[in-house]
């Protein structure tokens, strides 16, 4: 057993994580500027036991190159889970980093931004919570809603929502409209959510796929 295990209850870190999942990320909050779960993703996810919490140690000196490997060992686990729910649009796992210390929190952010280009590129989302993220919410930019009593990293399938995220970048978007662009169609947008298919069509306009 390494020193951060022994310091670490997996135990609590496992109960903190749920909890968390359970009150926070799947429950409501006034300042995501919309009505519904933080994410909507999750309580789903759960439901239907596709969601996988997984933990890994980074010790006393982590590097950038570490959260890195992390990251990426964890997609390509991934891709080797027999899933237990039959639904892969919810699969979903968590990566807890019980030992990351709040001073080097900035290296999952980091990490997060550089190995994006990997998992969007197989239809995968991966996301980066801490008790110091600023990621603000999609629609609240005053908002940091990804908050977290303990540092992890959430990775999952695209979802319709993710226009949001995926919208900053030519090959993001064009994955993202590979996927979902038949969901944008005049007449299945009728009625949707409208802030979230103006998002779509700017960035159409933004990429040139419409005039």
């Amino acid at each position: 057993m390494s020193p951060s295990e022994s310091t670490v209850s997996l135990d609590s870190t496992l109960a903190v994580v749920d909890t968390w999942l359970d009150e926070y990320i799947s429950g409501s909050h006034p300042e995501i500027g919309r009505m519904g779960p933080i994410c909507p993703f999750v309580a789903p996810s759960r439901k239907n036991r596709t969601m996988e919490i997984r933990t890994r140690f980074v010790g006393h000196s982590p590097t950038l190159e570490l959260i890195e490997e992390i990251a990426r060992s964890s997609m390509r686990e991934y891709g080797l889970v027999s899933w237990q729910g039959r639904n892969p649009m919810l699969r979903a796992m968590v990566v807890a980093l019980p030992d990351l210390r709040s001073e080097d929190t900035k290296l999952l952010d980091e990490a997060q931004t550089r190995v994006k280009d990997e998992f969007v590129a197989k239809g995968l989302m991966v996301g980066q919570f801490h008790e110091n993220c600023e990621v603000p919410a999609a629609r609240n930019p005053h908002f940091a809603v990804s908050r977290a009593p303990v540092a992890v990293l959430a990775i999952r399938a695209i979802a319709l929502h993710d226009i949001f995220f995926l919208a900053d970048h030519r090959h993001w978007f064009e994955k993202y409209r590979e996927k979902f662009g038949k969901y944008y169609t005049p007449q299945n947008a009728e009625g949707d959510d409208q802030v979230r298919v103006e998002a779509y069509r700017q960035a159409e306009r933004v990429y040139g796929y419409r005039s």
